[in-house]
């Protein structure tokens, strides 16, 4: 990239171009020759001046600047600038009045030099101070999080990444650089080796010790320092400085501000960090060592699968309508509310699990608003009716990654919510943990690998509006992405729920979400199937095994569940099964599904009526 100081680009120029320049970055216009332009380059590193008067500039101008610092260079013509981004300009004459409003803010000057100026097409200039300084604070800021949150970035920034920046040129140059991060290797592998871990934080000194452990169980390892001593028993103050020093000295963590605005977070100011290996290796250990108590298990199977399909089927059987607006009129969605299975444990009432069914078929097309303003099954939903559970629950999973009705910003919980995801995959199935591990994990491991520019890029057009403030705070990500966990991934069956005392404390991989998330086989859990016993009263009891979910699935398309607990309950009538011929399940495979899992004979009275029912499907 082409650079010129700004000693070169104001050489030769009078008195009144020297003050003018000084009046722009120092506001004070006296002063002339090499100290005056020593004063102006030396505002030009001062980056928050800098910054200050970029953000001052019109857009339009904002956008021309950020040519020059681009990979074409510092030096651009104006002919090639109009070659360019011509389009972003009405005219030429548009172009060059821009360059020269540009030019008595004292931001380019035209060059004089002979290698680059050109009677057809002057050049323009940015002094080469203005541009390290800006590219210098953008290169920090794009590893500023992932220097504090992140031991290998602390390492790196602290140690390493001057030694690996230089080295000279050549052989001898680039042998240097590959010794430095060798080096670094080493020393970050030497620091995260959980012994290593273990002993450090065990090292530290007793008050620094108790303030880790409640940012490391109340926080996830990041939280302000005001609401750690808060939380604290102790009355004794904390020196903000010491903490931070007893952290770095033992590569556990750091102290200091996030600058999280920018990413559409609330700042932390005076933050403790643990840093993310220590924390995921703390978090986890404290989870093996601590078994949460349980005392009441939810667990949901395949019941939003089983959902859907009922709300397919009743659109199926009888005309639903819809209001003007696009909502169910009432009539019909409290008949249809009552017949979908409750979500255990309350965390979606009827209305709530209705209306999230329906959106989601509204979404996916399984639905279709047709004349008269009623609804219908689209070839789609028909297809996804008879689908299997597993392919059921992985559309009704991608839905849910992408649900924007839940608390918290949806940008960063759409990408928090793969992450923890990817965490439930490696979980052991059917092992409960604490609630807040998962959580606090996934954020952790978010922020940790963020790609800021982009992320910036997002938010820069709220806060160009003026009235945007970051709301969520670190800590309410996570408990936003509980409540994702309790109202998505619960109601889905990918993870059971375990209560204490009325409150939630533990969470555990289930066997169908270990299926789903090829985590593990469902058949290495426990290694059973599914049996049933038919009574003659035509009820049928359905004892759990690895593919339970699968067997209440099914059973739920030709029979009606009565109670679902340890042991579920269905009772089969003729109507239930005259729909579930109609659905596409003949009535042999009805009677085979029951006769290969029944522990005693099924009664001749219900193979007789099961014949006659599928023969004649019509109640």
């Amino acid at each position: 990239m082409t650079r010129l100081s700004l000693r070169t680009l104001l050489q030769g120029a009078g008195d009144e171009v020297h003050r003018e320049c000084l009046a722009r970055w120092c506001g004070d216009g006296s002063g002339t020759g090499k100290q005056a332009l020593a004063r102006a380059a030396a505002a030009m590193e001062d980056e928050q001046l800098v910054f200050r008067r970029l953000a001052e500039l019109p857009r339009k101008l904002q956008d021309l600047l950020e040519t020059f610092l681009a990979d074409g260079g510092a030096v651009r013509s104006v002919q090639d600038l109009f070659g360019e981004f011509g389009r972003n300009f009405r005219s030429r004459f548009d172009l060059e009045a821009s360059l020269a409003a540009l030019h008595r803010e004292a931001f380019v000057w035209l060059v004089k030099d002979r290698r680059w100026a050109s009677f057809d097409s002057p050049c323009w200039a940015v002094p080469s101070e203005l541009v390290e300084c800006v590219l210098a604070c953008r290169r920090r800021r794009q590893r500023q999080l992932q220097d504090v949150l992140t031991l290998q970035g602390f390492l790196d920034a602290r140690y390493f990444r001057e030694r690996t920046g230089g080295g000279g040129s050549g052989a001898a140059g680039a042998d240097g650089k590959d010794k430095a991060a060798d080096h670094a290797r080493k020393i970050y592998k030497l620091y995260t080796l959980e012994s290593s871990m273990t002993q450090r934080l065990q090292r530290l000194p007793q008050a620094v010790a108790a303030l880790v452990d409640t940012a490391l169980q109340r926080h996830g390892g990041i939280a302000p320092i005001e609401d750690l001593l808060d939380e604290q028993d102790g009355d004794d103050p904390i020196d903000l400085g010491f903490v931070g020093k007893s952290l770095e000295e033992a590569m556990v963590g750091t102290t200091g501000t996030l600058e999280l605005a920018r990413i559409g977070i609330r700042p932390a100011e005076n933050a403790v960090v643990v840093f993310h290996e220590v924390a995921l290796h703390a978090i986890r250990r404290r989870g093996e060592q601590s078994t949460p108590a349980v005392d009441e298990q939810l667990s949901c199977g395949g019941d939003m699968a089983t959902n859907v399909g009922r709300f397919l089927r009743e659109l199926q059987q009888s005309k639903v309508m819809f209001t003007a607006g696009g909502e169910l009129f009432k009539a019909s969605q409290k008949r249809i509310a009552g017949l979908l299975l409750p979500v255990p444990g309350g965390f979606l009432d009827e209305d709530q699990l209705l209306d999230l069914v329906y959106r989601f078929c509204l979404h996916r097309r399984l639905i279709d608003r047709r004349g008269e303003r009623s609804l219908r099954p689209t070839p789609a939903g028909l297809e996804f009716d008879r689908a299997p559970l597993q392919d059921q629950t992985k559309m009704l999973l991608a839905q849910f990654v992408e649900d924007r009705a839940l608390p918290g910003e949806p940008f960063h919980q759409t990408r928090m919510r793969r992450v923890l995801l990817r965490l439930l995959r490696r979980a052991e199935p059917m092992c409960w943990q604490d609630v807040s591990i998962l959580p606090f994990l996934a954020r952790n491991a978010y922020l940790a690998q963020i790609d800021l520019p982009p992320t910036e890029e997002f938010f820069a057009a709220r806060f160009q509006g003026g009235s945007y403030t970051p709301s969520e705070t670190l800590q309410q990500m996570c408990w936003n992405l509980l409540v994702w966990v309790k109202k998505r991934l619960f109601p889905l069956g990918i993870v059971d729920i375990g209560m204490h005392g009325g409150r939630i404390t533990a969470l555990r991989l289930s066997k169908v979400g270990a299926e789903l998330l090829d985590a593990d086989p469902a058949g290495k859990v426990g290694g059973t199937r599914s049996s049933v016993i038919v009574q003659a009263d035509f009820e049928i009891l359905v004892f759990p095994g690895d593919d339970v979910h699968e067997v209440v699935h099914l059973f739920d398309r030709f029979a009606r569940r009565t109670k679902s607990d340890h042991v579920h309950q269905f009772r089969l009538e003729q109507a239930t099964v005259a729909a579930g011929v109609a659905d596409g399940l003949p009535g042999a495979q009805i009677l085979q599904e029951l006769t290969d899992r029944a522990r005693v004979p099924i009664p001749q009275n219900v193979l007789y009526s099961l014949e006659e029912w599928s023969r004649r499907p019509t109640p």
